[in-house]
């Protein structure tokens, strides 16, 4: 939570008033107001510092309980001792700065952070988000730094973000770390139906040093969106050129139904894609084609302040039942080398929703029976094609100011040879406390 000065200052202001009144009085014996008497103070004083500074820290715990039959297990243990579980502890502190004067705005955000786990500690930081923006005049913005994108209108996945980074599904608020770029954006405000349009320009660079998992080799990569403001209803045109990645064209749209009903969809093609596929007996085939996602969900209030999201999401990228299972079955018979290879070289199998079809649903619920400050929820994500799913309840508490509480449990439910009952994970159970600042 970011430290806004023009609070305590208006306090100070109204306090300095009644002080310089209250001694006024006591001067004049009647008790009246002398109007002649003179009363100055340097307005300057006042005024809204350029510096900002907020962000949080975080205190988390967490257990896992490992399904010792999934294929994953196995490819992840074949070579250290069999483990049933394993437990963690974490701290992390993000800070945020922004630093504005005049039409010149800087941003940071970090991530400093430690985990405990398996009778190791690892910690480091992480430059999350870090630019410099520039107004040149109310409908024109430069920006350039680390930059992150949010591109899309999907709550749980954004097949159109196309210069930013995949959501956690099962945790999609979990902050994201920007690409390096610069930026351009132009906003046209109009009197009729269509009341808005944007251009937004991008320009991002990929090599050894920047940007390296964007793709492969050196090239600027450019990118763009065209956003439309048309009847209150949202609509983004979205582009990435071809460059370290295969060009993609998307759209993406929001409507407000009623007050308490949103409907939102994305829709992207990806030209040339390139899948590897590996079949039951390890033989690997690469399928190049042009891959289409798309999403369609809806956000709804009830009266009684329980919300509910639902998404359709379905993933041209991914792979069929009959793919996941030959992955499976070559796990289940292959030699450790071919294991330690595997590993290291079936990365997009190992992908959150590496499949084709999937379901999101979340509802939550504001002070239930008259809980003050308390929110349950519960969040499952389901698997249309194997019918496999996992589902997650949660609580939180905010009844102590600028802290927040959760705890949350995942639990991870399929067949043998579905997605999610090949899993690492059984289940998961963690708590945070994250004070905000």
């Amino acid at each position: 939570m970011t430290f806004d000065l023009r609070l305590p200052a208006a306090a100070f202001i109204i306090l300095f008033f009644l002080v310089l009144t209250v001694h006024a009085l006591a001067q004049e014996p009647d008790g009246s107001f002398n109007a002649d008497e003179e009363f100055s103070f340097n307005v300057s004083e006042f005024e809204k510092s350029p510096f900002q500074f907020g962000g949080y820290l975080q205190v988390d715990a967490n257990h896992v309980r490992f399904n010792e039959g999934s294929s994953l297990y196995r490819l992840n243990f074949f070579d250290e001792e069999p483990d049933s579980g394993r437990g963690s502890v974490g701290l992390e502190f993000q800070p945020e700065m922004t630093w504005q004067e005049g039409p010149v705005k800087a941003y940071i955000l970090g991530r400093l952070g430690g985990n405990y786990s398996a009778g190791e500690w690892e910690d480091g930081f992480t430059l999350m988000e870090g630019s410099v923006s520039w107004q040149v005049d109310p409908k024109l913005y430069l920006s350039a730094g680390k930059i992150l994108a949010r591109w899309g209108k999907g709550y749980a996945f954004s097949p159109v973000n196309f210069v930013g980074r995949d959501k956690n599904p099962s945790d999609p608020d979990l902050a994201l770390e920007g690409y390096w770029m610069a930026l351009a954006d132009a906003v046209f405000s109009f009197p009729g139906s269509v009341k808005t349009i944007a251009f937004t320009g991008v320009a991002l660079p990929v090599n050894d040093d920047v940007n390296g998992d964007f793709g492969e080799g050196d090239d600027l990569n450019w990118a763009g969106k065209a956003y439309i403001l048309w009847n209150n209803t949202d609509i983004d045109l979205l582009a990435l050129s071809e460059g370290t990645r295969t060009p993609s064209l998307g759209v993406d749209f929001s409507r407000n139904i009623t007050s308490n009903l949103e409907v939102h969809g994305d829709w992207a093609l990806v030209s040339d894609f390139e899948k590897p596929v590996i079949a039951s007996d390890g033989s690997r085939t690469t399928e190049t084609f042009d891959a289409a996602s798309w999403l369609l969900g809806i956000r709804y209030l009830t009266p009684t302040e329980t919300t509910f999201i639902i998404e359709y999401y379905r993933n041209g990228k991914g792979y069929t039942e009959e793919e996941a299972q030959d992955y499976y079955d070559f796990i289940g018979t292959a030699t450790d080398p071919e294991l330690e290879s595997l590993r290291n070289t079936s990365k997009p199998y190992q992908r959150p929703n590496f499949m084709r079809d999937y379901l999101y649903l979340r509802a939550s619920h504001k002070e239930p029976f008259g809980l003050l400050y308390v929110t349950p929820a519960v969040t499952s994500i389901v698997n249309v094609d194997d019918a496999s799913y996992n589902i997650i309840p949660e609580i939180s508490y905010t009844g102590i100011t600028n802290l927040e509480l959760r705890l949350r449990f995942n639990a991870i439910l399929g067949n043998d040879g579905t997605e999610f009952g090949e899993k690492l994970n059984d289940w998961k159970v963690e708590g945070r406390a994250r004070y905000y600042f």
